[in-house]
């Protein structure tokens, strides 16, 4: 059996009353994959304000 159908089976097998906890906790997962952190970034109005340091960086 592959890991899916595993999870599948384990799904079914749970008694109602713990199906809004388990929807809860799945919403949570996708929440946390879908965020990505922003990168800060600082204007202080000099030449290297608007470019590509990580490309210059690797020239």
């Amino acid at each position: 059996m592959e890991l899916k159908e595993k999870i599948k089976h384990e799904i079914d097998s749970l008694p109602e009353e713990y199906l809004l906890q388990l929807e809860q906790y799945l919403e949570t997962i996708k929440s946390r994959n879908i965020k990505k952190k922003q990168i800060k970034t600082i204007h202080l109005k000099g030449k290297f304000d608007n470019l590509h340091i990580r490309r210059i960086a690797y020239e």
